[in-house]
């Protein structure tokens, strides 16, 4: 048994021995060999950064038109997949009242405008000098009013005075003389009485004319001698009133006709002018409500385009709301929307340029440009992102709404810069330095540089390196070599 355990303890020491010289002899010879790297030449060239995402192909401009009001539709003139122009008549509800509304409310405004020139314009001499005859005139007839109420009174008064001396010698004579034509009359006729028509004959109109002359006189005189009655009495009153309401239009009309031509001499007053301009302007606006209200029946194209979808039927009534009637889209002019992360959008900027990548199209090359960037961000699966609008160049290429997109945005460019591919870079995540292993005298030695722009395969050294020196890509360390050694690795 004890020589069983001497010869297993002799064989441990023998192994470990031999074990102890490989580790030794192997460390050696790790110690003594070189690393194993790659090289390259520090060139100059372009750099640009990018921000790449996708999206699809949208028409810059497309809406539903609706009818803003209720009806029969009149006309459709269009159908699915026509080309239209802008301000050109797509369709239109029955619309005869709602012209006939118009014609009048412009004609109603033709009126308002002319009554304000007219308002305006200076006094017609024609209407001056009718404006002068007419205080004229009113003036005479004041004139007439007062020899009206003069007589009334006096022959008023005449009824309650006893007759002059000169009034009675008036009646008598006209009593006389009648007596003596009646006479004279009667005598005529007796001479022809007999003769068969005799009633033709003047001799008997002269006798009866005598006759009622002679009663007239005889009544007169009569007359004279007798008190008023009171039907004389009011009438005679009733006549002073009348005289007396007569000069007092008289007068108003004097008034009135000085007030007219001093209306055409002095011109409108500002209330007037304000006035007449403001029912001028409501007749304007009844103009653009009539306008308005015949818009409302029409459907128009906005925009230049292609009809992408027709939704009415002639006939049917329109209510004004609900599905659009007609689709137009803009086919000339597209853009893409594209989300971009948090981090990466503070890199966009309006106006950048872009290069667009459609599947459908792998041969076209496509730019375009930046031009709205969303200041509110979207969280898309839990993403935060933005939306950047790109308007692409325009192309020969059949670009159509839709197509799928990778834009490429180019964020920031530099040319004839200092240029190091990624992978000879080292970064230390704690102080963010970069690092090289730059050759000196044929030896590796970590150089510390600054960083400029950066892309998914080079970056931009600002300082540390210049064109021409050389870089090292070490590929086997001292360890690796120990490994492969010991474990029959390596070279």
């Amino acid at each position: 048994m004890r020589v069983f355990l001497t010869i297993l303890l002799v064989a441990g020491l023998a192994v470990g021995g031999w074990f102890g010289y490989q580790f030794w002899t192997a460390r050696q010879a790790a110690e003594t060999a070189a690393p194993t790297y790659e090289t390259i030449a520090v060139e100059r060239g372009d750099i640009a950064s990018t921000v790449s995402a996708t999206g699809s192909i949208e028409p810059e401009a497309e809406v539903n038109l609706l009818f803003r009001s209720a009806g029969p539709v009149a006309r459709v003139y269009v159908a699915t997949g026509d080309l239209v122009e802008a301000g050109q008549l797509l369709a239109e509800l029955e619309t005869t009242e709602l012209t006939l509304a118009l014609a009048q409310s412009k004609v109603q405004a033709e009126i308002a405008a002319a009554q304000l020139d007219k308002l305006l314009a200076p006094p017609d001499p024609m209407d001056v000098a009718a404006a002068q005859a007419a205080i004229e005139v009113a003036q005479t007839a004041v004139a007439s009013a007062n020899a009206a109420l003069a007589s009334a009174r006096a022959g008023y008064s005449d009824l309650f005075s006893d007759p002059t001396a000169a009034q009675l010698t008036v009646n008598e004579a006209n009593l006389r003389n009648a007596e003596i034509n009646l006479k004279q009359a009667t005598q005529a006729y007796n001479k022809i009485k007999d003769n068969p028509d005799v009633g033709m004959l003047p001799q008997a109109q002269q006798l009866e004319a005598a006759t009622v002359a002679y009663e007239t006189a005889k009544a007169q005189a009569a007359l004279t001698d007798q008190d008023a009655t009171s039907a004389q009495v009011a009438q005679g009153l009733n006549q002073i009133a009348q005289a007396e309401s007569g000069i007092r239009q008289a007068q108003a009309n004097v008034v009135n006709a000085q007030n007219q031509l001093d209306q055409l001499l002095d011109g409108p007053s500002e209330e007037d002018i304000r006035i007449t301009q403001a029912q001028g302007k409501q007749a304007q606006l009844s103009v653009l409500q009539a306008e308005n209200a015949l818009a409302n029946a029409q459907l128009v194209a906005p925009f230049a385009g292609v009809v992408s979808e027709v939704n009415v039927k002639e006939g049917e009534l329109s209510s004004g709301g609900g599905l659009g009637a007609v689709r137009l889209t803009n086919i000339d002019t597209f853009l893409l929307d594209v989300l971009v992360d948090e981090v990466d959008v503070r890199q966009v900027a309006v106006g950048q340029l872009v290069s667009l990548s459609v599947d459908a199209l792998p041969d076209a090359e496509i730019t375009g440009i930046v031009t709205k960037i969303s200041p509110t961000a979207s969280n898309v699966n839990g993403v935060i992102a933005y939306e950047v609008t790109i308007v692409p160049d325009v192309v020969e290429a059949p670009l159509r709404v839709g197509m799928s997109s990778t834009a490429v945005i180019t964020t920031a460019k530099v040319d004839n810069a200092v240029l190091v591919p990624n992978r000879y870079i080292s970064l230390n995540r704690d102080t963010d330095q970069a690092y090289v292993y730059k050759l000196v005298a044929g030896e590796p030695v970590l150089q510390e540089i600054e960083l400029g722009l950066r892309n998914e395969r080079a970056s931009q050294v600002l300082g540390g390196l210049t064109d021409g020196d050389t870089l090292a890509l070490i590929t086997t360390s001292s360890q690796d070599a120990l490994r492969g050694a010991l474990f029959g690795g390596g070279n």
